[in-house]
């Protein structure tokens, strides 16, 4: 049986719906599609009419190209309002023969969600980090080794309620429930670093439109995230204001011709301009002149950010997020952060552009926890995987009524945040 998965993430900006069967560690796209966000302005729902409909227009598209119905989706989270925090569960193995079972897992996560925490929060995911059995101790999930006890070692991850369940109405008014939902720091990260790299110690930069997350993970854990107020719209306002140009124009030049490399094309007129009577032609050199100054300047404002970590270590640090999309932008970073930057673009086909990264993380995160899922409904694809029925998350083949259940803000794991044993 092909697991498969659909992934949300809506930014500020755009709204990215991919379609994937997840393989161990690769990835097969079926369909993948970016379109136009317009209910949501610097991570803040501000027209919930609007969003629904951009999510329903996104999901029209996958089905009509896959020819089926998508009734179900993983979500990506904002992560601006996300608090981190660790706990731990223990519990007995309720099995005659010691064996442990998911439920004793779920039991354990569960127990380790019980601590003091704001009113306004909510849990947003509860996340095993690491096993402890009688004799042993695991990353990996126990299921059927033998012990009287289980130790849960947990990550839980919050938000603001009613931040939260704005998004999540969102997706039900659109006529879809729920497989699972995480911030976008972390499904990135699964996405851009190797699992050593998290135990190790990463720093993982997210450039938005408006704004910047910056996140550390250490040990497995997601350690620190900090917001900072800087992004992609800096870059274009920094073209508008220098060329005294619309931002729609400034938008445009900056993804045609936009770069942060040197000693490019000079010669090479790209506007021209009137000012005080005299016409000014402006080259792509030009160009890259104006995103270097705003890119060391955003730079210089996620570094606050970084410093707040001030180890006196090294860490990999990566950039993703669609307001990374320069070239050479990685090389300015390096500069201001004193450390080695690298872009992150993923190689997978049909998604290779940053803005992709949550939305493909997520995949590995659905996947990592499909244990917790379990299985929905099995269908066939036409003319995909030679008509062979596979196991389709998130989708069925028909609508019928009769048999569909009411919609519910339903979400994967619910019994974590009930009190009720």
């Amino acid at each position: 049986m092909k697991e498969i998965y659909a992934t949300l993430d809506i930014g500020s900006t755009t709204l990215k719906l991919v379609v994937a069967e997840v393989i161990s560690a690769n990835v097969n796209i079926l369909f993948s599609s970016k379109v136009t966000s317009h209910g949501v302005r610097k991570g803040v729902i501000t027209d919930a009419e609007a969003l629904v409909e951009d999510i329903k227009k996104v999901v029209r598209e996958a089905d009509e190209e896959l020819n089926t119905t998508i009734t179900s989706v993983g979500l990506v989270l904002p992560s601006i309002n996300a608090r981190i925090y660790q706990g731990d569960g223990i519990t007995k193995v309720n099995n005659a023969n010691d064996k442990i079972t998911i439920d004793d897992v779920i039991r354990a996560l569960k127990l380790s969600t019980r601590f003091q925490r704001n009113r306004d929060e909510e849990i947003v995911s509860t996340i095993p980090i690491h096993y402890a059995l009688d004799t042993k101790s695991t990353d990996k999930l126990p299921l059927g080794m033998r012990s009287a006890s289980l130790k849960v070692d947990s990550m839980i991850v919050t938000s603001k309620k009613k931040f939260f369940y704005g998004y999540l109405e969102a997706v039900e008014k659109a006529g879809l429930e729920l497989l699972d939902v995480t911030i976008d720091a972390y499904a990135s990260a699964l996405e851009a670093f190797d699992e050593a790299y998290l135990k190790e110690g990463a720093i993982l930069i997210d450039i938005g439109c408006y704004s910047s997350t910056v996140s550390f993970y250490e040990d497995g854990y997601l350690k620190y995230i900090a917001q900072a107020n800087t992004g992609g719209y800096d870059l274009t306002k920094a073209i508008s204001e220098k060329w005294w140009i619309s931002m729609d124009k400034a938008e445009r030049y900056k993804i045609k011709y936009g770069t942060c490399e040197k000693n490019v094309g000079d010669d090479d007129v790209i506007h021209t301009n009137k000012v005080d009577n005299e016409v000014v032609n402006y080259t792509q050199q030009d160009l890259s002149d104006v995103l270097r100054e705003a890119v060391e300047g955003m730079m210089e404002e996620i570094k606050t950010k970084i410093d707040v970590i001030n180890d006196g270590r090294s860490y990999e640090t990566v950039i993703v997020g669609g307001g990374g999309e320069l070239p050479s932008l990685d090389v300015i970073a390096s500069s201001v952060l004193n450390a080695p930057v690298r872009c992150y673009r993923p190689e997978t086909i049909g998604v290779r552009d940053m803005s992709y990264v949550p939305a493909l993380g997520l995949l590995y995160y659905l996947n990592d926890r499909k244990e917790f899922l379990g299985n929905n409904v099995s269908l066939t694809l036409p003319d995909i995987s030679s008509t062979m029925n596979i196991r389709l998350k998130g989708f069925t083949k028909a609508k019928d009524e009769s048999k569909t259940p009411k919609r519910k803000l339903k979400r994967v794991l619910e019994n974590f945040f009930s009190d009720d044993e």
